[in-house]
């Protein structure tokens, strides 16, 4: 028998060689090949910089764009060095016959490996080891049947590898110096981490301006059970309380049961895990970012317990169908979930009928990866963290999901008629928790009473149930991953929209953990909790780019066609690469043209900028910024006159409640002091007034302004709306015709109601009666004596 021919097996990651390393000694006489193994640390080598391939490019400089290499390099990552040179040195002294690419299966893995071969000087035909998760058996089988990289599909992924990194460095080396170099303020522009800082910034904008109504339901008691008025819109909720008392006045004495439906309905278990749905579910239970989830899955699957966690795919394919009895094995070693598997396991139609349910087993909707799950190894729960027991676990019981039961719920509607206004009474009963009942959910059944169509109820009593409406939520790494990769929601295109779905969104389940990370690490918007919050910085950039591509997730659903265009050969390497460089010429030359105005960040030098702006002043609508010791109008003493410390009466003002007294809102209540006494009260800036002033505790607010919507407060001589002077005239004094006017006369006026006769003293002197009542201003009615 002849030598076996010898191969250098380069794997993405130390724990991934071992792996590998670890079958292959075992199956060694099986195999074709003399393998030696060596490790990555992920990539080891990076695209040049702009100053690596012209000195003239290290400095930003209009003159120099478009920046567009003749030919694209790649160098070493200085801290991947080590690896960077075992693996040359290997190559120089080997006499191998073939390398092995063992990096991760997919795009991100070809350009690991096929970077660094454009690095050395190497022509050896290259084999690919392709498994799908690290069980010794899928690794026996990937090392027995190794597929060649001259594959005309992995070619053309490989070619897409490239491009796409190539793409993403001329984005963003041309980008951001055309719209950083005009106003000399450093600015990071990214394909997918711009589109993705606009989301976030929409989001605050419309939480910033929204202004919150009050509004009113209806609800109606007949005895046994309660009922919410509601019309063919749904549930009403009045925004006028005239017209909700008005309504209540017409409510009956008694209610007519005009419809009873009950419907029960079956929930069944969710599809299984991708990395989104991981990172989603990880972040609601346990409050991991989606770069910490993937980071654990990653680590579960190295251990050989999670299959490859890189995955959008939601489905399992027949053939792996075939392992389930393998792949609930380890579920019996969490205790409350063994007695379900222990079931699921003796009953092998389950498994079967399961097997081919399309819900979860679809080989049309498997690519190149599958759903993550178990891989039946059993973990020792001892040995691992309690962020990897956390993960494991949530895998665990999606998986044992798909062979339970579905939830049924008995839902129960009834429609009530009281004198032609319906209401609506809804109940909710679990019959069977079915596959919940491994989650522990608590919840709250709501059982009504029986009753039939026709009965006839007293109306025991009728009320309007107050309210106010909600700002849309802040994202999560939850909400935020889950809108990156549904951003077709965002796109009117029908053809965008559906590059978008079949790529999945912005980013991949992978990279979008990072992109996040970098936004925050970029100070473009910071994590408050659990939640996003858009800095000044972040918002200033998106407003400057508004119209441009590269806030739009067009961008990636345009270019990401082209680049599935190339691995299905629709589209030629050269061909793309044209399009690519006429398009970064024509719109760095867009850029260059950009009105741009940054809040925050640092200069094209490293050095800091202007100061940060908070706001607008309520007096002359200029940029009030922050200064070392104050917060002053842009215009203060040319002529504005607004201006306040940054301590007021030892209290410290933060940016956060300087904010709010700039934009009309009151701050939180403060300790405050004059060296004799010491006091609570939150602050306010009063537009009639134009300065500053207290609110205690129990003048936080009279009511809503019948006009606008805002919040009434008392001031030393009126109560007025926050916005007055801004948008609305509400203002009602607190001497009117020299007669006193209460803090509960302004309320009653808030709500419509008319006052008096009260006794005014007119201009001339003369003494009169007269009821008042609020609308855009105050009007009277008078009243002969």
């Amino acid at each position: 028998m002849g030598r076996k021919p010898r191969m250098l097996c380069i794997s993405e990651k130390k724990s991934l060689m071992d792996n590998t390393k670890a079958v292959y000694e075992k199956y060694k006489d099986l195999i074709p090949y003399e393998i030696d193994f060596i490790p990555f640390a992920g990539h080891v080598v990076e695209l040049f910089m702009p100053g690596d391939y012209n000195p003239d490019w290290k400095r930003w400089r209009i003159e120099t764009l478009p920046l567009i290499p003749d030919e694209f390099r790649f160098k070493p990552i200085e801290d991947k060095m080590p690896y960077y040179r075992e693996a040359v040195e290997r190559l120089k002294k080997g006499h191998y016959n073939y390398l092995c690419n063992n990096c991760d299966p997919g795009r991100e893995g070809q350009l690991i490996f096929h970077a660094f071969l454009t690095t050395v000087n190497v022509n050896l035909p290259v084999k690919r080891l392709w498994p799908l998760d690290t069980t010794e058996e899928t690794v026996k089988e990937a090392l027995l049947n190794m597929r060649d990289e001259t594959e005309l599909s992995l070619k053309r992924m490989t070619d897409a590898s490239f491009l796409r990194s190539y793409f993403d460095w001329l984005v963003g080396m041309n980008f951001s110096r055309a719209v950083s170099i005009p106003v000399n303020q450093k600015i990071n522009l990214g394909r997918v981490m711009t589109p993705t800082l606009a989301i976030v910034v929409q989001r605050e904008l419309e939480i910033r301006n929204f202004e919150p109504k009050d509004f009113w339901t209806l609800e109606a008691d007949f005895g046994g059970y309660k009922g919410t008025y509601f019309d063919e819109q749904g549930i009403v909720n009045f925004l006028d309380y005239k017209v909700a008392q008005e309504t209540l006045k017409k409510v009956g004495k008694t209610g007519i049961v005009k419809k009873v439906e009950k419907k029960q309905t079956k929930s069944y278990a969710p599809s299984l895990h991708s990395l989104a749905d991981l990172q989603a579910e990880c972040n609601e239970r346990f409050g991991y970012t989606m770069q910490e989830t993937l980071a654990v899955a990653q680590s579960l699957y190295e251990k050989k317990l999670l299959s490859y966690p890189r995955t959008d795919s939601s489905y399992l394919t027949e053939a792996l169908a075939k392992g389930f009895a393998k792949m609930l094995k380890p579920l019996l070693a969490i205790p409350d979930l063994k007695q379900e598997a222990e079931a699921v396991l003796n009953n092998p139609s389950l498994m079967q009928k399961t097997a081919k349910n399309k819900s979860y087993v679809d080989d049309k909707k498997v690519s190149d990866h599958y759903a993550i799950t178990p891989t039946g190894v059993v973990p020792d729960f001892s040995k691992l963290t309690e962020e990897e027991r956390n993960v494991f676990d949530t895998v665990a019981r999606r998986f044992l999901a798909i062979f339970l039961p579905p939830e049924v719920t008995d839902r129960t509607t009834i429609v009530t008629d009281s004198n032609g206004l319906l209401f609506k009474t809804t109940g909710k009963v679990i019959l069977d928790p079915g596959y919940t009942r491994i989650y522990n959910r608590k919840s709250k059944d709501v059982i009504l009473p029986t009753v039939n169509k026709g009965e006839v109820y007293d109306v025991v009593g009728v009320h309007l149930n107050p309210g106010k409406t909600k700002p849309p939520p802040r994202y999560t790494d939850k909400s935020l991953g889950s809108i990156m990769e549904n951003v077709a929601r965002l796109v009117e295109d029908d053809e965008m929209k559906l590059v978008l779905k079949q790529k999945k969104g912005l980013g991949t389940p992978a990279t979008r953990g990072a992109i996040v990370e970098k936004l925050v690490q970029l100070k473009m918007i910071e994590r408050k909790k659990k939640q996003f919050y858009a800095t000044d910085y972040g918002i200033s950039i998106v407003e400057s780019l508004r119209g441009k591509d590269i806030i739009q997730p067009e961008l990636t659903a345009t270019w990401e066609a082209k680049l599935m265009d190339v691995e299905k050969g629709n589209l030629t390497y050269d061909g793309f690469y044209k399009e690519m460089i006429d398009y970064i010429r024509k719109e760095t030359s867009n850029l260059l043209n950009v009105k741009t105005r940054i809040t925050g960040g640092t200069d094209v030098q490293g050095g800091k900028t202007e100061p940060k702006v908070i706001g607008n002043c309520p007096i002359c609508g200029g940029r009030v910024l922050e200064g070392k010791n104050y917060y002053r109008c842009e215009h203060y003493k040319n002529p504005c006159t607004f201006i306040f410390g940054k301590t007021f009466f030892n209290a410290k003002i933060s940016v956060t409640e300087a904010k709010k007294l700039v934009s009309g809102k009151p701050t939180k209540e403060f300790s405050m002091s004059n060296g004799e006494k010491t006091w609570k009260a939150s602050l306010y800036f009063d537009p009639k007034e134009q300065k500053i002033v207290f609110v205690h505790e129990n003048d936080k607010g009279l009511g809503s302004c019948p006009t606008c919507g805002g919040t009434v407060r008392e001031t030393e001589k009126y109560y007025l709306c926050e916005h007055y002077k801004q948008k609305c005239r509400t203002l009602i004094p607190k001497v009117l015709h020299g007669t006193k006017i209460t803090k509960t006369d302004a309320q009653k006026l808030l709500k419509g109601v008319w006052l008096g006769p009260k006794e005014f003293t007119w201009k001339n002197g003369k003494k009169g009666k007269a009821k008042i009542h609020l609308a855009d201003k105050i009007e009277y009615e008078f009243v002969q004596d």
